[in-house]
């Protein structure tokens, strides 16, 4: 598959290598049916695909598995080895440098392990008893021509690269045949993997899945891995009532996590968002899920995310420089509105930074505003923006319908009404949710704006109930932080309050806004009540 690179770029595009502890257990729960009481003629006639080999290591943990079982066989190692390369390992990748290193590390042949993009090559109707892989993690703006996806039923306008392989490799296939895969855990909650979980639904293909998104299997990339496994069947009738659900702490390793989880209902693993949830647990998140209001339900208006300046160092003023601009420039003064970061917003109140920015926005008229134009002129180079046809290097901004002296995007109507909102991160380690009751506070694109005062829900978002359910619904980032992405947050389970169990909490919380932290248990427990949690149920929290 094609991609969009820059030229200079030697790198293989969203090439993650997989270490050896990830990859044995993976070849061993994808291979080791497949060998159990065969002989080693049966085993020699096996063909293992990996259809994004990278530089081999998949493959050379096939090699060793199945030479382990011929050796239980009375072959000789080296013999059996041999052997295996030659005749049962295949894939391909687009990077040829990986592939002839892979071609040394398992000693098989050109013929068997190709340069091509696995997508895109005809298979000759090849059917392989397995495959494994862990595909390139390559972003859909990325990928510079999607023609040839539209055929696959997993299909998605926005879905990334890897979502493709776990259809192709159900495809490559034979009948009884195994995969196991490991890609990011995106694609089973996020609307791109509708299509995919559907496909794998009505096939009734998988018999696994394990989050290991929190675990750091890959050193320097941001994965947030899942492993997938299971068979190519004849009918979907023919599958197991169970698959199995897995949701690794981060100190397992991928063996002891691939031994460990629950088995859940097929039934449960359809179309919509696939949640690993603990059996401990399971049972609470559905309650909430079943039984309460969503965010999105009361909330009237949609959360909205910060300002794009384009260029901070334009925009954004300290205290003094606003000092010294509105001393020259009185007029200015409502354009100059105080600035915020995903890093100043705490739990109850944000933290003055003493930032500030030039809100210039579309049609804005500087006509009268020399001073903050003469300002903005210093940087006027870095503001330009790009124009469409223009080739090779750009020092200012990318192109668009702005102009020079105005903010790269439009502000939004939440920034602009100066209503009062709630603002929250979009990476949160722990719960942070501060209130700005005048609206007058911008904030950067690592913040985000609901519009409410509700002082309930301020409650709840910053809640140890609310810090549980996002760890467990909310796509992860580093370091075991959470991002409340829009249609996540939207989907958050708020109480149904009532009118006393409102008027108490909210009488709380202005004390806590006023500065009493003495209230903070109260505020946790008033939560727990609204949200009926029983003594079991406060215990998981």
């Amino acid at each position: 598959m094609p991609v969009k690179r820059a030229r200079d770029d030697q790198r293989p595009l969203g090439v993650v290598y997989t270490p050896s502890e990830v990859a044995r257990p993976m070849v061993r729960l994808a291979l080791d049916p497949l060998i159990t009481g065969k002989r080693a003629d049966e085993i020699l006639a096996l063909r293992i695909c990996d259809p994004a080999i990278g530089e081999g290591a998949f493959l050379v943990e096939v090699i060793d598995v199945l030479a382990d079982a011929l050796v239980e066989r009375g072959l000789e190692r080296g013999e059996a080895r041999r052997q295996l390369a030659q005749r049962c390992v295949h894939g391909a990748d687009v990077d040829r440098r990986a592939v002839e290193a892979a071609r040394a590390a398992t000693g098989a042949p050109a013929s068997a392990l190709r340069v091509g993009d696995a997508l895109a090559i005809d298979w000759h109707h090849a059917r392989f008893d397995a495959v494994v892989a862990n595909p390139p993690y390559v972003r859909q703006e990325w990928l510079a021509d999607k023609a040839r996806l539209r055929q696959l039923a997993s299909y998605d306008g926005v879905a990334d690269l890897y979502v493709y392989f776990i259809e192709l490799a159900n495809r490559l296939l034979r009948d009884g045949g195994r995969y196991c895969l490991i890609v990011p855990s995106k694609w089973l909650t996020v609307a791109y993997g509708e299509k995919l979980r559907t496909f794998l639904a009505e096939t009734a293909s998988v018999d696994g899945v394990a989050d290991l998104s929190r675990a750091p299997l890959f050193a320097g990339a941001d994965a947030f891995p899942c492993i997938v496994w299971g068979t190519r069947r004849v009918r979907a009738a023919d599958a197991p009532p169970t698959v199995r659900a897995v949701r690794a702490s981060p100190e397992l390793s991928v063996a002891r996590a691939l031994a460990g989880g629950d088995d859940l209902p097929r039934a449960r693993w359809g179309a919509g968002p696939w949640h690993l949830d603990r059996g401990s647990e399971r049972a609470l998140l559905e309650r909430l899920e079943r039984e309460l209001p969503r965010l999105g339900d009361v909330v009237a208006g949609r959360p909205s995310r910060g300002v794009v300046t384009g260029c901070n160092r334009a925009f954004v003023i300290d205290g003094a420089q606003r000092a010294a601009l509105l001393a020259r420039e009185p007029a200015a003064a409502p354009l100059i509105r105080p600035f915020v970061k995903g890093r100043d917003v705490r739990r109850w109140r944000h933290h003055d930074a003493g930032r500030f920015i030039l809100l210039v926005d579309r049609g804005t008229c500087l006509d009268e505003l020399p001073h903050l134009t003469a300002h903005l002129a210093q940087f006027r180079p870095q503001l330009e923006p790009r124009p469409v046809n223009h080739a090779g290097a750009w020092a200012g901004r990318k192109p668009g319908s702005y102009r020079w002296h105005e903010l790269q995007d439009p502000v939004g109507p939440l920034v602009k009404a100066r209503a009062p909102r709630l603002l929250y991160q979009d990476i949160q380690t722990q719960p942070a949710c501060s209130l700005d009751r005048d609206g007058d506070v911008v904030p950067d694109t690592t913040v985000w704006m609901l519009p409410t005062d509700d002082l309930a829900l301020l409650a709840v978002l910053n809640s140890p109930l609310y810090g549980w359910y996002a760890r467990r619904r909310f796509p992860p980032a580093l370091n075991g932080a959470v991002r409340p992405k829009l249609a996540y947050l939207t989907a958050l389970p708020v109480p149904a309050w009532s009118d006393a169990e409102r008027a108490a909490i909210v009488v709380l919380v202005t004390r806590r806004l006023a500065g009493d932290e003495s209230g903070e248990p109260a505020i946790a427990r008033a939560v727990a009540d609204a949200y009926r949690l029983s003594a079991a149920e406060r215990a998981l929290i």
